[in-house]
């Protein structure tokens, strides 16, 4: 029922959205402030809000009534990084006390801890398996973990295996490991893509661990981080040479289609994400004394709009995943709301309301204000009430299916179809006109 409820309210907000308004925000509408935020993270519906705190804990914000949902305590140092579940029902986060917590939500019960050597500063999980997950710690090459069994699986990248993946012989001297600064799952999880100081991409099968191909990046900077749109078509890698490069592709075939970047204050970039729609992409300024926001046409490749906040340093950006909403987290722990600027219009309220500019003599209709008789009204009420109203089938929500989800029901349709092959259709054409 629980589940019946969320889908139809989520249709139903879905088709009061206008489709004319802007599809990026403009101006804050709002703030949320509770302790010092450092990073934040919406579910999969965008229901939930999850923000880490300085002080270690975890809170869960409901997004639509802008009001603590739960509060998680489990670390003794700043959150670096949260991450949901598809099913929004565990809560990941790291933290620089060297550690990664995984959180019940239902329950707020702690389900697995796991223990690093050095601050994590990064963690995402598995975006179908919630038992898996990737962690990037300091001065470490990244590694997956199985929170069932406490297995633990390095990503180690040898300039050897990236020589052979690019084409270049190896000479004998070359025995250096790279470490990786960045990785993430795919849109499916059935690879991750890991960068590392060098400039390099390298991509892993999640089972094996095997290296499947190598994307060096344009001007071989430092990948700072990397992420996947929610359609899995492409994803941005943010580089320590202040561009934002959007890859597009597919399995182990990747290329540079767009680069965004700051020409005139060749600014560093704190934060990158797409849109929901993928159609933009959004850079956070990394100033000390700035809170700017670009968005750019991922298409088209020109900036389209800078928002400007208070003059405090971004530390998180988040865009919501079906409304046009960012979410930015500032130094001092303020979680800022952006939104798009509306405007009053009372005649969508109803097809007959007429706004007026000013005062106009109202002249009566002949038979509005006539007495109607009590069965005539009831008549009518039986009229409207005959038609039978469906509150038990659940429509899908596109924004929330896969491309490759539906592909599948796609084939099996077209598969389930039989087809004639042993009849056989006499043709006009050949036909004589005896016969």
């Amino acid at each position: 029922h629980e589940e019946l409820i969320v889908s139809s309210t989520l249709n139903m907000n879905l088709e009061l959205l206008d489709p004319f308004r802007n599809s990026f925000p403009e101006v804050i509408e709002e703030t949320l402030e509770e302790g010092i935020a450092t990073v934040c993270k919406f579910n999969r519906r965008g229901t939930l809000l999850a923000t880490g705190l300085l002080d270690g804990r975890v809170v869960i914000w409901d997004f639509d009534t802008r009001s603590i949902a739960i509060t998680f305590k489990g670390h003794v140092h700043p959150v670096t990084a949260v991450s949901w579940s598809r099913n929004g029902r565990k809560l990941l986060s790291s933290s620089t006390d060297w550690t990664v917590i995984i959180f019940d939500v239902l329950s707020g019960n702690i389900e697995h801890t796991a223990k690093f050597e050095s601050a994590v500063l990064d963690a995402q999980m598995h975006p179908r398996n919630s038992e898996l997950f990737l962690a990037v710690s300091f001065g470490d090459s990244p590694a997956l973990l199985n929170a069932s069994t406490g297995e633990k699986k390095q990503l180690i990248v040898s300039e050897d295996a990236e020589m052979k993946k690019t084409g270049v012989t190896p000479s004998a001297k070359s025995k250096t490991n790279y470490t990786g600064t960045a990785a993430a799952f795919n849109k499916d999880g059935s690879r991750i893509f890991m960068g590392n100081s060098k400039g390099m991409i390298t991509i892993f099968d999640t089972e094996t661990l095997e290296i499947l191909n190598t994307i060096r990046v344009p001007g071989s900077a430092q990948v700072r981080a990397i992420l996947f749109s929610r359609r899995g078509k492409e994803f941005l890698v943010n580089s320590a040479d202040r561009i934002i490069r959007v890859f597009q592709g597919e399995g182990v075939k990747w290329s540079v289609s767009r680069e965004f970047q700051d020409p005139v204050n060749r600014m560093l970039w704190k934060k990158s994400t797409f849109s929901s729609d993928s159609d933009y992409v959004i850079g956070g300024s990394a100033q000390k004394s700035s809170h700017s926001i670009y968005i750019w046409n991922r298409d088209e490749g020109h900036l389209i709009k800078t928002l400007e906040g208070p003059k405090e340093a971004i530390t998180d950006l988040e865009w919501h995943p079906i409304r046009p909403v960012i979410v930015s987290v500032s130094v001092p722990g303020v979680v800022y709301i952006w939104a798009s600027n509306y405007t009053e219009n009372w005649s969508a309220f109803a097809p007959n309301f007429k706004e007026l500019e000013e005062n106009v003599e109202y002249v009566e209709r002949e038979d509005e204000f006539d007495i109607i008789e009590e069965e005539e009204i009831v008549k009518k009420r039986k009229v409207d009430q005959s038609e039978e109203v469906d509150v038990t089938s659940i429509k899908k929500i596109a924004s929330f299916s896969s491309d490759d989800e539906e592909i599948v029901k796609k084939r099996k349709v077209d598969q389930s179809e039989e087809v004639d092959v042993t009849s056989i259709k006499k043709i006009a054409s050949f036909s004589s006109d005896d016969e």
